[in-house]
């Protein structure tokens, strides 16, 4: 995500096809309830469940389980089935195996309708914007009806016709566990599209991604196809009317740049057709929002080559690597920066680069000089508001950039690109913090970024500019 003024990340994916019983499981005593996974189908296209007498039959006579609360159970999988003429949506998940009943999710501005499982109508509650379901012991699968409402701010779907859900409204679009860490995959289906327009999204991807992923854009575009990377990637840009010179100029470098991100630091885990997509977030907003593998940026900011490489960027860290707690939003924002200024390097060359960096330290001191907070403050995991703590703003971005920056400068840029790749591919799919980061990054190099770490992401002020230790950077 690029900062915007808004100050407020698809999508989405596979739920599986029809599977059979697994093998290699205990066997059942006799009259033993089976558990949904061991005896039914995998729910197929658009999360249907199929038939499953076989598990039926033998719940049918046991007594309804109550709704009780289940905060932390793990969902593995959602599957959204969504109406835009109705603003109704139905979403099918499957959560993980649990020893005691009951499961919840947040809802926020939703109206829950109906819930229920393979077998049956389930019992819920809804209290505070929290969806409390009995879902039995036995029961894999639940299936929520829901009706969602518009917005006209950055928290749900926008009345514009584009998802805005970063960094915790994914309850005012489907029911959701909102923390950063909890990844899941996603799969997509959005109908009632108004006539001559088309709704831009994935319709499935099968990795653990954060919730705030998810997301959709419709409007009247005009898809512009941008190349094919060397390892196959399609890149285009979606336009709406009147913006094709400002999206092609903002898109100028953006196949390059995304081969260049492909190369450099791995393959890309979300699909093989990307790109930005347009959306209308008012005459104010600016900035974009990391719905991979098609990411939104705002139409003020279609001409904007650098809102287009970040949000690609995204794909590899934010995304690929999802940060593990708010107060880890740095090991996103900063480190997606700072590939951005290494993408404007591959594409336009160093002195291009050069002043990019000179820009974001003179932007630096006058966000300072307003106000500062310390951008890594990570004694606690998920215990600030994202809505309104400082470090939601442009201050992790660029002092986490210009933290790269200067490691940079003392490591080689060879090692830490090696780094930086190596942290991506052991944990794509994963949740981490960003002192893991530092941790890799001294155990890869022998290097200790500590002093850089407590200047730039951990202090106040805009430290100087340490000169070049480790000998100028290797492309």
């Amino acid at each position: 995500m690029r900062f915007t003024v808004l100050e407020a990340a698809i999508l989405v994916l596979l739920v599986g096809g029809a599977g059979a019983c697994k093998c290699g499981e205990a066997p059942r005593e006799p009259g033993a309830v089976p558990r949904e996974a061991q005896a039914c189908p995998s729910p197929g296209e658009g999360g249907t469940l199929a038939a499953c007498p076989q598990l039926c039959d033998a719940v049918a006579r046991l007594p309804a389980t109550p709704p009780s609360a289940a905060p932390t159970r793990d969902i593995l999988s959602t599957a959204l089935d969504v109406k835009l003429g109705a603003l109704r949506g139905t979403a099918t998940l499957e959560v993980a195996k649990s020893e005691t009943p009951g499961l919840s999710l947040r809802v926020g501005k939703l109206s829950v309708t109906g819930v229920r499982g393979r077998c049956g109508a389930l019992a819920y509650a809804v209290k505070d914007g929290q969806l409390d379901i009995g879902m039995p012991e036995w029961a894999d699968t639940v299936v929520i009806d829901y009706a969602f409402p518009t917005t006209e701010k950055t928290d749900g779907y926008r009345h514009t016709g584009s998802t805005y859900i970063w960094p915790a409204f994914c309850e005012n679009l489907f029911p959701c566990h909102p923390s950063p860490d909890d990844g899941m995959r996603f799969s997509l289906r959005v109908g009632d599209v108004p006539r001559g327009q088309q709704a831009i999204h994935a319709s499935a991807i099968a990795a653990d991604v954060p919730s705030y992923m998810v997301g959709w854009a419709v409007g009247a575009y005009t898809e512009r196809p941008l190349g094919t990377t060397r390892a196959g990637t399609q890149v285009s840009v979606w336009y709406l009317p009147g913006e094709e010179a400002a999206a092609l100029e903002g898109t100028r470098h953006l196949k390059d740049a995304f081969d260049f991100f492909e190369t450099q630091y791995g393959p890309y885990a979300f699909g093989d057709k990307v790109g930005s997509v347009s959306v209308d977030w008012g005459p104010k907003g600016e900035g974009g929002m990391e719905h991979h593998p098609f990411w939104h940026l705002a139409s003020q900011s279609m001409g904007d080559k650098l809102t287009h490489h970040h949000e690609a960027a995204h794909g590899w860290y934010g995304n690929g690597v999802r940060i593990q707690c708010w107060e880890d939003f740095v090991l996103s924002e900063g480190t997606t920066d700072y590939l951005t200024a290494r993408s404007v390097r591959a594409t336009e060359g160093e002195a291009e680069e050069a002043k990019l960096w000179e820009s974001r330290r003179r932007t630096l001191e006058k966000v300072v000089a307003r106000r500062d907070t310390v951008v890594l403050p990570d004694a606690t995991c998920n215990a600030i508001d994202m809505t309104t703590h400082p470090i939601a703003s442009s201050l992790p971005y660029l002092k986490g950039s210009l933290f790269f920056h200067e490691l940079e400068k003392q490591v080689g840029t060879a090692a830490l690109d090696r780094v930086l790749a190596r942290f991506y591919q052991r944990h794509l799919g994963k949740a981490a913090r960003m002192q893991q980061l530092l941790d890799f990054v001294k155990a890869e190099t022998g290097h200790d970024p500590t002093p850089l770490a407590q200047a730039w992401l951990r202090g106040l002020g805009v430290p100087a500019s340490a000169p070049t230790t480790a000998g100028p950077p290797q492309p």
